[in-house]
C-alpha cells in the first residue's frame, strides 16, 4: 500500500505539475499572463454552462410531466459513461504502454497491479474534469427540481466518484488484452492503430448499433410505464440504470439493493483490471520501444532524384506534420477519430430505440424555418470539424524535437502555414463527414446544407488560426507520454475555452442581426465575409506571432 501511495503521488504531481506552475507564478514571477487567460476562459465556458442548465431544466419540465424525470439522471450518466469509455480507450492505451516513465516504474520493485493502479488512479482523476461538466449540472438540476430524499446529495457525490471507474475499467482490460495479441507482430504501429480503430467500433456499435427496432407499441409502453423512459436509454448499460435508481429511491425501497449492485460491479471490474495487469501487462509491455530496421538500397540514379527533390516550403512542412500524426497512433486516433466520432454515433443512433425519440425531434426542426435549421446545421459542422484537440496541439505534438523547426531553413511563418493547413484538412474532414450524415438523418436538402458548410468553413479556419495561437503561446515540449501532448495539454483547454467565446460571440451577432431584420441569404453572406475576414486576420497574427515566437521557445 505504500509503494502504490508514493507511486499514485508521483503521478498526480507529473500530471498537474501544480507545483511548477505555483512556483514559477508566485516565485519567479513568470507566467502571470496565465492568470488573465484563465479569467478570459472562465468568462468563456461560463455563458454555456448556463446554457446547459438551461436546457436540462428545460428536459426536466417536459420529462415531469410524463413521471419520466429519472431519465434525465440515466441520460446524464449513460453520456459520462460513453464518453469516458469511448476517449478512455486512447487515453489508457497511452498512459499504460507509451508513456516515458514506463521504462522506469517497471525496474522499481512494484508488482505490475501496483503499478496499473497507480496509473489508473491519475486517468481516474483526469476523467473527473471530464464527467464533472456532463454529469454534475444535471445532478444538481435533478436535485433542486425534484422531490429527493435527505441522502441524495451523499449519494450523488459517491455516484459520481465511481462513474468512471467501470468504463475506464473496460478500456483498460481491452486494451490490455489487444497489446498482449499486437505484441507478437513486428509491424506494432499499424496493429495497435487497427485494433484501437476496432475496439472503438465494437464498442460503439454494441451501444447503438444492436439497439433493434421496436414496433410503437413497444415504445408506447416505455413511455407511459414508470421509469420507463430510463430503462429506455440505458438498456445497454444497465449499472447507469441502477446509478439513477439508487439516486431516486436512496436509501428507501430498493435503493439499497442499487446500491450494491452499482458498487459491487465497479469493485469488482476494477479487481479484474488488477488481475489480468498481473497476468498481461508486462507480456504486452516487453519489446514495445523496439523497432524492425528497414533498409532500402537506392541506386545512384534514385538516389539523385530523391536528392533533386523540391518542394514548397509550406507543403514539405505539411507532409512533416502528417508524418508525425501517423508515426504516433496516439496523435492520429485523438486528432482524427474525434471528428468523425460524433456523425457516425448520430448515424447509428437513429437505429437505437433510446435516440428514435430525439432524431424525430431533430427531424421535426429540420422541417422548420430555414434561417434557424441552417444557422443549427452550421453548429453541428463547425462542432463535427472543431472538436478535436488537432490545432490546439500543433506545436506541442512535436516535443523535445522542436528544435528540429528552429534550425531548418524555412520561416517560421511559412511553417505556421503548413502545419495551419495540415490542421484545417482534419477539419474540412469532419465537416465533410458531419454533412454526409446530416443529409440522410435529418432530411435537409442542398440549400441548407451547402451554405450551411460553407459558413462551417469560415468558421473553422478562424476557429484553427486561434487555436494555434494558443498552443504558440505556450507549447508543451516536456510531455511525457503522447496522450499528455493532447489530453492533458493546458492548451486544448484554454483553446476550447476560446471557442467557446468565438461560438457564443457569433451567436450574439446572428440574433443581433436577425432583430434587425435580416434573414435568409442576406444574413449568410454578410456572417461569411465577417468570418472570412476574421480568419484572414487570425491566420495573418499567426503567421506574425510565429516569427517572432519561435526564437523564445525552448525545446
Amino acid at each position: 500500500m505504500r509503494r502504490l501511495r508514493a507511486l499514485l503521488g508521483a503521478g498526480l504531481r507529473q500530471n498537474f505539475a501544480l507545483a511548477l506552475i505555483r512556483h514559477k507564478i508566485f516565485k519567479e514571477r513568470k507566467d502571470l499572463w496565465l492568470v488573465a487567460l484563465f479569467a478570459i476562459a472562465l468568462l468563456g465556458i461560463i455563458p454555456l454552462i448556463v446554457l446547459y442548465f438551461k436546457i436540462l431544466g428545460l428536459i426536466f419540465s417536459l420529462l415531469q410531466v410524463q413521471g419520466q424525470e429519472t431519465a434525465l439522471l440515466t441520460l446524464a450518466i449513460l453520456a459520462g459513461q460513453i464518453l469516458i469509455l469511448v476517449f478512455g480507450l486512447f487515453y489508457v492505451l497511452s498512459a499504460f504502454y507509451f508513456s516515458r516513465d514506463i521504462e522506469f516504474l517497471v525496474s522499481l520493485p512494484a508488482r505490475p497491479h501496483e503499478v496499473i493502479a497507480a496509473k489508473f488512479g491519475v486517468i481516474l482523476v483526469n476523467e473527473y474534469l471530464t464527467a464533472m461538466l456532463i454529469v454534475v449540472p444535471a445532478f444538481i438540476v435533478y436535485g433542486a427540481r425534484a422531490a429527493v430524499p435527505l441522502a441524495y446529495w451523499p449519494l450523488a457525490g459517491l455516484v459520481f466518484l465511481l462513474l468512471p471507474v467501470i468504463p475506464l475499467a473496460l478500456s483498460g482490460l481491452l486494451v490490455m488484452a489487444m497489446m498482449r495479441l499486437v505484441n507478437v507482430s513486428r509491424k506494432k504501429d499499424f496493429f495497435i492503430m487497427a485494433g484501437s480503430l476496432l475496439l472503438l467500433a465494437t464498442v460503439i456499435f454494441l451501444q447503438f448499433g444492436l439497439a433493434g427496432n421496436r414496433s410503437p407499441e413497444e415504445l408506447l409502453e416505455f413511455f407511459t410505464a414508470a421509469d420507463g423512459l430510463a430503462r429506455l436509454v440505458g438498456e445497454k448499460f444497465p449499472p447507469c440504470i441502477w446509478a439513477s435508481r439508487l439516486l431516486a429511491a436512496g436509501f428507501s425501497g430498493r435503493g439499497p439493493g442499487y446500491l450494491l449492485l452499482f458498487v459491487g460491479l465497479s469493485a469488482g471490474v476494477l479487481l479484474l483490471l488488477l488481475w489480468a495487469a498481473e497476468k498481461l501487462f508486462y507480456r504486452g509491455l516487453i519489446g514495445l520501444s523496439e523497432m524492425a530496421a528497414r533498409r532500402t538500397k537506392l541506386s545512384p540514379v534514385a538516389l539523385a532524384g530523391r536528392l533533386a527533390t523540391r518542394r514548397a516550403a509550406w507543403r514539405a512542412i505539411l507532409l512533416r506534420e502528417w508524418k508525425l500524426m501517423n508515426r504516433t497512433p496516439i496523435f492520429l486516433l485523438n486528432g482524427i477519430i474525434s471528428v468523425i466520432l460524433v456523425p457516425v454515433m448520430l448515424l447509428l443512433m437513429v437505429r437505437s430505440s433510446a435516440g428514435s425519440a430525439s432524431i424525430a425531434f431533430l427531424r421535426v426542426l429540420g422541417s422548420g424555418e430555414r434561417t434557424a435549421v441552417t444557422l443549427f446545421t452550421t453548429a453541428f459542422f463547425v462542432v463535427c470539424g472543431c472538436l478535436n484537440g488537432t490545432a490546439s496541439s500543433t506545436f506541442s505534438r512535436e516535443g523535445r524535437n522542436f528544435w528540429i523547426s528552429k534550425v531548418i531553413p524555412v520561416a517560421p511563418g511559412r511553417q505556421a502555414a503548413g502545419k495551419f493547413i495540415h490542421s484545417y484538412l482534419v477539419v474540412i474532414l469532419g465537416i465533410v463527414c458531419g454533412a454526409l450524415v446530416a443529409r440522410p438523418v435529418l432530411r435537409l436538402g442542398w440549400e441548407i446544407v451547402l451554405p450551411a458548410g460553407l459558413l462551417a468553413l469560415t468558421a473553422g479556419a478562424l476557429i484553427t488560426a486561434a487555436n494555434m495561437a494558443v498552443d504558440l503561446s505556450r507549447p508543451l515540449l516536456t510531455w511525457t507520454h503522447p496522450q499528455r501532448a493532447i489530453k492533458q495539454n493546458l492548451n486544448v483547454l484554454l483553446a476550447t475555452a476560446l471557442d467557446a467565446g468565438i461560438l457564443y460571440a457569433l451567436y450574439w451577432f446572428t440574433s443581433t442581426l436577425r432583430r434587425l431584420g435580416l434573414d435568409g441569404n442576406r444574413l449568410f453572406a454578410i456572417l461569411f465575409v465577417m468570418l472570412l475576414a476574421a480568419a484572414v486576420a487570425a491566420f495573418w497574427f499567426l503567421a506574425r506571432f510565429a516569427a517572432g515566437r519561435y526564437a523564445s521557445i525552448e525545446a
